[in-house]
């Protein structure tokens, strides 16, 4: 044992003394030091708790060991719910693979970055992007934990999807264009190739940088030998200033200039006509001259006959004309000298036109132009077949009174016919019209010469029937004036002079009615009751002739409108001429009936018949089979114009031995009206 010195052990309480000062000192520091680090460690905790980034550590095993407040807030999760999930536990079903190959790289390389995708504690899909460190155990190599800085980029993702869409949409977009910019590119070079007129580009000096496949169609100039001559070599001398100064003004700046003929050179020398037009084409700096040369030797050559047509054309104008003149003046002349005046009429029934023969009427035919034409017209006439003439364009003839300016009354047949437009419309009435006074006055002597003729066949035997009732009167008297009678007697003899006396009376006054002239008048007529006035005056006829009469009325004949005096005359006509037919007594019949719309009276005889040969003729005038002085040969005729007037027709059926038939023929309603109807 060595027993230290006192010196020795003060020294060596000095050096503790001093040791534990400064070990104090040290742990002062140690604690300073260990305070300093539990504040950065808080100062680094809060700042990993609440920073913007999801930070998270994992054991590895892949466990959460800690997991900072705003990955907890992101998730949905609490810190006792992620210490028992794996990073795997997080992501969607289907891509835990690729994270556990992302932490095999990260043990392989120490650290690592994947794109993926967690899923929160509802289920809400978040992109987010893992950027994580290794520590390594240094001695084996195994991974310890591993640290890791997520970052929420499901807005990234939003906006780089935007932006990946807005890309294809525009790459389709520019790819569409590009490809109309090639279509139209390739379909304006066809239009180019294809134009009807041949195409020259040319720069400012008059040099050709294209042409297009018409102009060698045309030329016969190919593009290598058209391409960099000067467009003026094309071109005839002659033209070469017009063309130059052209060219010149599109230089300058003018959009287009006037069309110009000038002559081009075919590649075979031959001279060709065409027209030029010039326009201004401007690429970005760049200034060209589009001249377009249309080959017009066709039209030159139709120019050319087209002047020769129109030179003969004109000719045969000229001559055309000359013969319409001609034409018109021979109508003219036809029209002025007709014998029938003519004229024309608008929709307002005025005079547009009328001949010269309107003057034997009385009128100038300046005076009629622009005036009514049915101020012309008796007051009786209406104008209601003239507006069906303008109205439907139907034709018609028909009778009407003409008032002269003196006030003389003309009868006149007019035909009517309407004007029509290219189109088919009415514009007007073409008439026609033929003065009948004279020929009207002819027809009344006539009738009454056939009258007089009746009368005449008449006269004898109604000198017989006067003179029975005449003979038995002079017999009464002559009883009376004994005056041996007695009173009774005597009223009988009276009472039989006085029927006789009518008897005599009755036969006078219808001889002196039909033997007198009347103006036509139509009234409504019982058929039946003229029937029985014409019986009374033939009856004497069938008693000389012994032959028997049969009368077969229709008991309910409807009233007709006719001129009774003119039927009359008709039935008398036929019942006489049936007389005369009848040899040695037969039978008359005396028929009246109705039948498709017409009232039919039959005059039907049994006598000697009309032979074939002479039935077409029986109706012509003076035509006759009788003997010289035994009749006029108008009878009939006379009898088919009176039933004619009245719209009717006269029928005949005949057999030689075995009679005749008559039917006279009057329609209920008629299309033609005698004068003094109303047309």
């Amino acid at each position: 044992l060595v027993v230290k010195t006192g010196d020795e052990i003060e020294h060596l309480a000095d050096a503790f003394n001093s040791m534990a000062a400064n070990l104090r000192q040290s742990f002062g520091q140690l604690e300073q030091r260990m305070r300093d680090i539990r504040r950065l460690e808080e100062k680094y905790r809060d700042l990993i708790e609440n920073s913007p980034e999801m930070i998270h550590q994992l054991n590895k095993a892949g466990l959460f060991v800690h997991v900072n407040k705003t990955e907890l807030e992101k998730l949905g999760y609490s810190h006792e719910d992620m210490q028992g999930m794996r990073l795997w536990d997080i992501v969607p079903k289907g891509r835990e693979p690729e994270i556990l190959a992302y932490l095999e790289r990260l043990v392989s390389h120490g650290r690592g970055t994947i794109e993926t995708v967690f899923l929160t504690r509802d289920g809400t899909p978040i992109d987010v992007e893992i950027h994580s460190t290794a520590l390594l155990d240094p001695e084996g190599g195994g991974l310890l934990h591993s640290r890791a800085f997520v970052r929420d980029i499901t807005q990234r993702k939003l906006l780089e999807q935007k932006v990946q869409r807005y890309t294809t949409q525009l790459e389709q977009e520019v790819a569409g264009q590009t490809q109309q910019l090639s279509l139209s590119q390739r379909r304006y070079k066809a239009l180019f190739d294809l134009a009807a007129d041949s195409v020259f580009m040319v720069d400012p000096d008059g040099r050709i940088t294209a042409v297009n496949k018409r102009e060698e169609q045309a030329l016969g100039y190919a593009e290598a030998q058209a391409i960099g001559r000067r467009f003026l070599e094309f071109v005839l001398p002659r033209h070469h200033d017009v063309t130059n100064g052209l060219i010149g003004k599109i230089v300058l700046g003018e959009r287009q200039v006037p069309t110009q003929e000038i002559e081009v050179v075919h590649r075979d020398g031959a001279p060709m006509p065409a027209e030029m037009d010039l326009i201004r084409i401007e690429d970005g700096t760049t200034v060209s001259v589009m001249v377009q040369l249309r080959d017009i030797t066709e039209r030159k050559r139709l120019e050319q006959q087209l002047q020769e047509y129109s030179e003969e054309l004109e000719a045969k104008v000229r001559e055309r004309t000359r013969e319409i003149e001609e034409t018109k003046q021979y109508l003219e002349n036809l029209l002025e000298n007709a014998n029938d005046v003519i004229y024309t009429l608008d929709p307002d029934q005025r005079f547009t036109y009328v001949n010269s023969k309107v003057e034997a009427w009385g009128y100038r035919k300046e005076d009629l132009i622009g005036r009514p034409y049915l101020s012309l017209l008796s007051k009786r006439h209406r104008g209601r077949r003239l507006k069906s003439t303008l109205d439907i364009g139907a034709k018609q003839v028909y009778e009407v009174e003409v008032m002269s300016p003196a006030g003389e009354a003309r009868a006149v047949m007019v035909s009517v016919s309407p004007l029509r437009d290219p189109e088919g419309r009415i514009q007007g009435v073409l008439g026609i019209a033929r003065d009948i006074t004279e020929t009207k006055k002819l027809e009344r002597q006539i009738r009454n010469s056939e009258k007089l003729a009746s009368i005449g066949k008449l006269a004898a035997g109604v000198a017989h029937e006067i003179n029975n009732p005449l003979g038995g009167i002079l017999n009464c008297l002559y009883n009376l004036r004994k005056r041996t009678l007695t009173p009774t007697r005597q009223e009988e003899y009276i009472a039989s002079m006085e029927d006789g006396l009518r008897r005599v009376q009755k036969i006078v006054r219808q001889l002196l009615d039909f033997s007198q002239q009347h103006d036509p008048q139509l009234s409504p007529t019982d058929i039946n009751a003229v029937v029985e006035r014409v019986l009374v005056l033939t009856n004497h006829a069938f008693v000389e002739n012994q032959i028997k009469l049969d009368q077969q009325l229709h008991p309910d004949l409807p009233p007709l409108p006719v001129d009774r005096h003119m039927i009359e005359q008709v039935l008398m006509n036929l019942i006489l001429n049936a007389v005369q037919a009848i040899k040695g007594g037969g039978l008359i019949t005396i028929r009246t009936r109705v039948a498709a719309g017409v009232l039919a009276v039959d005059v039907e005889d049994t006598g000697c018949g009309i032979p074939a040969h002479v039935l077409p003729h029986i109706f012509d005038p003076f035509f006759t089979t009788k003997g010289t002085g035994e009749g006029t040969g108008l009878g009939l005729s006379v009898s088919l114009g009176i039933v004619e007037r009245h719209g009717g027709q006269i029928l005949v059926e005949s057999q030689v031995g075995r009679g005749t038939v008559f039917t006279v023929c009057l329609p209920f309603a008629r299309d033609r009206q005698m004068v003094g109807g109303t047309p």
